[in-house]
């Protein structure tokens, strides 16, 4: 019987079981509450039958439990395949931002340099219309003026020491009258 009950775990024997009604028809209770049948062996085929029935039992727990878990893990590899998925499309963003970023940059750095370059023309042009010589023409010749002479120079002698001199007004408003009155008694 243990050759039965141990065999029967590797193959689904309830597809070759007797239907529940084609059971009860044989089987009878005796006084100890086991089910026996009127026919030779049929105890034997019973207890075979019960333990059939519990390892079917037991067999498709053991599939709803392995669907389950077949299911679950199912569910377990999707989200992480869409887990994976936003990870690597948000890196793609990123490059792609980054690499506009640095586009802009270069743009605004020859545009920059571009300026810089015009600047530099401008300076120069201004430099050479106020240059020495184009004022010293200007004045010659379009405002008549020469350069000074020994007799136009004034010469100015400081060796007399330094001098301070303090002015004071002798016009005073009525205002100031009153404030100096005033600030003359209190002290």
């Amino acid at each position: 019987m243990d050759f039965y009950y141990h065999s029967s775990l590797a193959y689904d024997l309830t597809l070759f079981e007797e239907s529940e009604s084609d059971n009860a028809s044989g089987l009878q209770e005796d006084s100890s509450g086991e089910k026996s049948g009127n026919t030779n062996g049929s105890n034997n085929r019973d207890n075979n039958h019960k333990r059939g029935r519990d390892a079917g039992k037991k067999k498709s727990k053991k599939r709803s439990n392995g669907r389950r878990s077949k299911l679950a893990r199912i569910i377990f590899g999707v989200v992480c395949g869409l887990l994976m998925a936003f990870v690597v499309v948000s890196i793609i963003h990123g490059q792609v931002q980054l690499t506009e970023l640095n586009q802009e940059i270069a743009d605004a750095k020859a545009r920059l340099a571009e300026q810089q370059s015009i600047y530099t023309q401008l300076e120069m042009k201004v430099d050479s219309s106020i240059s020495t010589t184009v004022v010293e023409d200007y004045a010659k010749n379009t405002l008549h003026m020469n350069k000074a002479s020994n007799s136009q120079k004034e010469f100015v002698n400081l060796s007399d020491g330094d001098k301070a001199e303090v002015s004071l007004s002798e016009d005073k408003n009525m205002f100031e009258s009153i404030a100096e009155a005033i600030s003359s008694r209190w002290s």
